[in-house]
């Protein structure tokens, strides 16, 4: 009984753990309404607006690095803050983005982007202007 006992005190401390994550995701949001950040169209929980959040952010980190760079300098850090943007696409609702009607996720407009692709970059940025973190990106 003992083993059984520290098993269940693990589960309930792995559960208190998560639902502290979501109390302070929780506060990440603007306001409880969906309004804030306009019409982002997701229509998403807090949890989707702290992933745009953190997208635009490592979206805004990469430009600032890159642009920074220059004749090849920094290059391992505009790598991984490339490789944080990646991520941080990988965390997106696919409802969040809908594109221009072309079946692109917010992974493969990034990937574009850090590719040197200048049209994928600004629907990337359009897409956090769209959500409310135009501030976040250059």
């Amino acid at each position: 009984m003992e083993h059984g006992s520290g098993r269940g005190r693990r589960v309930a401390g792995g559960i208190a753990g998560v639902v502290a994550v979501a109390v302070l995701m929780g506060g990440c949001s603007s306001d409880d309404s969906g309004e804030a950040g306009g019409s982002d169209g997701s229509d998403g929980s807090e949890f989707d607006r702290a992933w745009q959040e953190n997208y635009c952010r490592q979206l805004g980190a990469w430009q600032r690095v890159r642009n920074s760079a220059g004749d090849g300098a920094g290059s391992d850090a505009a790598e991984e803050a490339g490789d944080a943007v990646v991520t941080a696409a990988r965390r997106l609702s696919s409802a969040s983005y809908e594109g221009g009607g072309d079946g692109a996720t917010m992974l493969d407009v990034t990937v574009a982007a850090l590719r040197g692709d200048g049209a994928a970059e600004g629907r990337a940025v359009e897409y956090c202007a769209t959500a409310g973190f135009e501030t976040l990106t250059r």
